[in-house]
């Protein structure tokens, strides 16, 4: 929950940055997006990692011209984990474990409006803690204790999605890459996500809160 906290206070911080620029806060709209899915590890990668429920939260910034926006995003990726390549700090390998990825994107794109459906394609890098679970076996306890190894790195994330506006709020879809720069086990890490889930605007509450700390 500790590292959610400080990835989800790293995104504040992306749109207290973009309001601090925006000297016209009220054309530019935001939404905040939520969405559940799964991400699919590919190649042979998928020896370790399975797809799990997962989820996702970001923040849709229109720019002046509001055919491009700027799209911060979180990724809580998880799989379940079968280790393959022995780790020689623990004697056994682990097998129907979990791993967790904690992924920050800082991604731009370009939106088509049709109507009511918006279709949207973003791509940009991002930086990611990634979470690998080991056995500890204690033969005189009768003991087994998973522990977790991290690392950390960089990313590359790319997408395209729609989605369609019913009464206040949007319906999305979206399918998205990842790779990951540092291997997990002795292989390339990418990922194919696919998320459904609202939208919603929050342009008023942006401006509410620019009024408040004097970005007018």
């Amino acid at each position: 929950m500790l590292k959610q906290y400080l990835l989800i206070s790293s995104l504040i911080a992306v749109i207290d940055a973009t309001a601090q620029s925006n000297t016209d806060t009220t054309q530019r709209k935001v939404f905040v997006t939520s969405g559940m899915g799964w991400g699919f590890a590919m190649g042979e990668t998928k020896d370790v990692l399975q797809a799990k429920f997962s989820n996702s939260l970001g923040l849709d910034i229109s720019l002046a011209n509001n055919r491009y926006f700027v799209y911060p995003s979180l990724d809580f990726l998880t799989f379940r984990y079968d280790q393959q390549v022995p780790d020689p700090d623990y004697p056994y390998n682990l097998e129907k474990g979990r791993s967790n990825f904690y992924i920050l994107n800082l991604a731009g794109g370009m939106r088509k409006r049709f109507g009511k459906l918006n279709t949207h394609a973003y791509a940009g890098p991002g930086a990611g803690v990634v979470i690998q679970p080991r056995a500890m076996v204690s033969s005189s306890e009768d003991k087994v204790t998973i522990e977790s190894a991290s690392h950390i790195t960089p990313t590359l994330r790319a997408g395209v999605g729609a989605d369609y506006r019913i009464g206040g709020f949007f319906l999305f879809v979206e399918a998205g890459w990842l790779h990951n720069f540092r291997q997990i086990q002795q292989r390339s890490v990418n990922v194919i996500s696919l998320y459904g889930g609202l939208k919603t605007d929050v342009t008023k509450l942006k401006d509410n809160v620019a009024r408040v700390i004097g970005i007018e």
